[in-house]
C-alpha cells in the first residue's frame, strides 16, 4: 500500500516499518497531495489539510476518513508579514481596514491564523480586504471580503499592492535577514508562541492523514498499520535526536524544547490533548463560517485506528 506525504524527518522510516502489510511511502509536494484528495483521485493513503477534511465531512463527503496522525504542525504568530521599511505597521490592529494576501483562504494555516489574530489581537477577519490568486480549494463563505489579484502574492506586497501576507512559507524567508524585505507584524512572536502554548496547551495542527473507506473495506488492517508506522517513524525519530544532529548548537536546546511539550512535541492519538487542538480548530471554522457545525472526533476519525 502506497503512503503519499510530505518529504518530514520523522517519516523516515515508515517504509521500513512491517506489520502485516507493506507500505511504501512516497515524498510528495503538497499541492499534489491536497489535489489528490480534493478531485478524487486513486490513492491508498494521503496526507491532508485538516481543516479541508472537517469541511469535506461538513459538506457531506463520505467517501474517505482519516486517522488521528497529526504529521504537520505549526505556530501561526509569525506567518502575518508585512515589509520591512513599513515602520507604520507595528500590530496586527493596525490592518484594519487593509489589504492582506493569503495563498489559499481555506488552508489550515490560514484558518489558524485569522482565528488567534482576532481571539488574542483584534484583528477580525471581516475587518480586512483579502486577496488571493484565481485558484481556491473551497469558494470564500458569505462576508468575506475576497478579491482576484494578479501575479505573485510577494511581489504584490514587495510593490505595495498588498499591506501585508498571512503565509507560513514564503520565498522571502529561505533568505539570510539583513536580504529579506517582510518581517513579522510581531515583532516577539517566538515569545507570543511559547506563551500561546503554556496558557492554552496548543500547538496547532495544520495536517492529518485520510484514507478512502474502499481501501478499508478490502484490507480492514490498514488503518491501524498506518497508525503503528508512523508512530514507529516518530520514534526512531526522537531515538534519532532529528533536528539536533546536523546545526550547529542545535544539540543544546533539545532537551529545553523537548521539555516544554513533554518530550512529545507532535503526539498522535485521540488524547486529550489533541481533541482539544481540533475543538479549537473547528471553534474557529464555525466562526469563519467555513463548516455549520462542530463534529465529534468519533465521527471525523476511524475509531479502531
Amino acid at each position: 500500500m502506497d503512503i503519499y506525504g510530505c518529504d518530514y524527518e520523522h517519516t523516515l522510516d515508515i517504509s521500513s516499518f512491517r506489520q502485516g502489510l507493506q507500505l511504501n511511502y512516497h515524498a510528495t509536494d503538497r499541492n499534489e497531495l491536497f489535489a489528490k484528495v480534493l478531485e478524487a483521485r486513486e490513492f491508498d493513503v494521503c496526507e491532508f489539510s485538516l481543516s479541508n477534511y472537517i469541511m469535506m465531512r461538513d459538506r457531506g463527503v463520505d467517501w474517505l476518513t482519516a486517522i488521528p496522525v497529526f504529521p504537520s504542525r505549526g505556530f501561526r504568530h509569525s506567518i502575518l508579514l508585512v515589509r520591512k521599511d513599513d515602520d507604520h505597521l507595528t500590530h496586527p490592529s493596525d490592518l484594519i481596514g487593509k489589504r492582506i494576501g493569503i495563498a489559499d483562504y481555506t488552508m489550515t494555516g490560514g484558518v489558524w491564523g485569522r482565528g488567534i489574530l482576532a481571539e488574542f489581537y483584534r484583528l477580525h477577519w471581516s475587518e480586512v480586504e483579502w486577496f488571493s490568486t484565481g485558484h481556491q480549494r473551497f469558494e470564500a463563505p458569505p462576508g468575506v471580503n475576497l478579491k482576484v489579484i494578479d501575479g505573485d502574492l510577494e511581489v504584490a506586497l514587495a510593490d505595495g499592492r498588498l499591506d501585508a501576507l498571512l503565509s507560513p512559507r514564503t520565498r522571502d524567508s529561505a533568505r539570510p535577514w539583513s536580504d529579506r524585505k517582510f518581517r513579522p507584524i510581531l515583532t516577539d512572536w517566538k515569545e507570543a508562541e511559547l506563551n500561546y502554548f503554556r496558557s492554552t496547551g496548543i500547538y496547532p495542527i495544520s495536517h492529518t492523514v485520510v484514507i478512502p473507506l474502499k481501501k478499508i473495506d478490502s484490507h480492514p488492517l490498514l488503518p491501524s498499520a498506518v497508525m503503528a508506522a508512523y508512530g514507529h517513524s516518530m520514534g526512531r525519530a526522537k531515538e534519532r535526536r532529528i533536528g539536533s544532529t546536523f546545526l550547529p548548537w542545535a544539540d543544546s536546546t533539545w532537551p529545553d524544547t523537548m521539555g516544554i511539550f513533554a518530550s512529545d512535541p507532535m503526539p498522535y492519538g485521540l488524547n486529550p490533548g489533541n481533541e482539544a487542538v481540533i475543538g479549537k480548530l473547528q471553534e474557529y471554522l464555525v466562526e469563519q463560517k467555513l463548516i455549520g457545525r462542530y463534529h465529534s472526533c468519533s465521527d471525523l476519525f476511524w475509531q479502531d485506528s
